[in-house]
């Protein structure tokens, strides 16, 4: 019984997907969009990345107006190492969401993997709305310890060779 609902149940949302039209209710596209981020997760949770983005893309064409399926991608294309892109979907999420999204710091760790300035800014806009997350505290107290043992050799090489 399970491996015919296994068969039958992707059939029925392909069918529904395309159908997603004016005949059906907003209730029916949402039931959809939301199996599809379900799938999504779960694809996520195995890291199973690539599956992960095809199932958030569906959720996405379904409705671009809901910030889920776009940090799931997002999320699904860090993991791709394709930062770029996993940028483009954080910056949808934060654009939909406001300044209280959660994904700053996920926008912020990509930041601070591409040693980008942009990394304070994000982390202290995440902070400012999850005070005590402490893994992010870490993060930005790790920063300011690079960024002060930086300038410390900096210093150092100056007055050595000058």
């Amino acid at each position: 019984m399970k491996k015919l609902y296994k068969i039958i149940a992707p059939c029925v949302m392909f069918l529904l997907l395309c159908n997603c039209g004016s005949r059906f209710s907003k209730q029916d596209q949402l039931r959809v969009y939301n199996y599809y981020v379900k799938k999504a997760n779960q694809y996520n949770a195995i890291e199973d990345y690539e599956t992960a983005v095809k199932y958030s893309d569906k959720a996405i064409d379904i409705t671009d107006t809901l910030a889920i399926a776009y940090k799931i991608k997002g999320i699904a294309l860090y993991h791709l190492n394709v930062l770029n892109d996993a940028l483009v979907n954080f910056d949808e999420v934060i654009s939909l969401e406001g300044k209280t999204s959660d994904v700053f710091k996920n926008r912020a760790i990509i930041h601070l993997k591409n040693d980008d300035t942009y990394f304070l800014n994000d982390i202290e806009t995440y902070l400012n709305t999850h005070p005590n997350d402490d893994e992010a505290i870490n993060m930005r107290a790790s920063y300011y310890q690079s960024a002060f043992n930086y300038a410390n050799e900096m210093a150092f090489r100056t007055v050595k060779y000058n």
